[in-house]
């Protein structure tokens, strides 16, 4: 791998101005169109700069490499998925633990399916761990962002502040929508199934016999 492709390998984001803001965004949505339409390893940086129609050296004052260029793609595409769980639910649609965590997995089916790159960039498998690692460094947010959800709905046990069984209950999901993707090329409704039954299943390790998790009104209205 040649020096400028090495994974990893990040330009500094220092003093860019309003032009140069504009050339950066244009780069990550060819990234983000490339994606859309070829597999993520035959993407290469000029092809990134060429759809942007920028001249490669002038890409290169932005970004280092195109693992550069898909390192911030990911933290905004996971940003997509946190926005996804935030919004607030139709009353009466979760009565329990188990509707939320249904609920979250097909918000999360959803955001991959209409965005392409998100697919290829966490649930390929083709990406290069650190990419991959990146992704899981992202998913502690949005780990977050679903233990907020579940604690506007719910009084969850005090003890579960020291475990992160949210943040593996991503994972659950994201590996059985990998296994989809690389068998099916998709994420099928089945494979959608398959992964509520998994998640509920490790999630009822901590909350199904728990008589702790009980309903909460934290907003003025259950279930809102």
């Amino acid at each position: 791998m040649a020096p400028r492709e090495t994974v990893g390998l990040r330009k500094k984001n220092t003093g860019v101005r309003e032009r140069g803001r504009i050339r950066r965004e244009l780069l990550l949505k060819a990234a983000y169109d490339l994606l859309c339409e070829q597999p993520v390893e035959e993407i290469a940086f000029i092809n990134i700069a060429n759809r942007a129609e920028i001249p490669e050296g002038s890409a290169y004052h932005f970004f280092s490499n195109k693992y550069d260029v898909f390192t911030v793609l990911c933290k905004k595409l996971s940003n997509k998925f946190i926005q996804a769980h935030q919004k607030p639910y139709r009353a009466g649609v979760i009565k329990t633990w188990e509707d939320l965590a249904e609920n979250f997995v097909d918000r999360g089916a959803t955001v991959y399916k209409d965005n392409p790159p998100a697919r290829q960039l966490f649930i390929s498998g083709k990406t290069p761990p650190e990419i991959k690692m990146l992704d899981r460094v992202n998913d502690r947010d949005v780990a977050a962002a679903l233990k907020e959800k579940f604690e506007q709905h719910f009084k969850l046990p005090d003890d579960l502040n020291q475990k992160d069984i949210f943040y593996i209950f991503i994972e659950i999901i994201d590996l059985i929508f990998s296994l989809s993707v690389i068998e099916h090329g998709k994420i099928t409704d089945d494979m959608i199934e398959e992964a509520k039954k998994a998640g509920k299943a490790y999630l009822g390790i901590y909350l199904s016999d728990n008589t702790e998790v009980q309903k909460t009104d934290k907003r003025g209205g259950k279930n809102g």
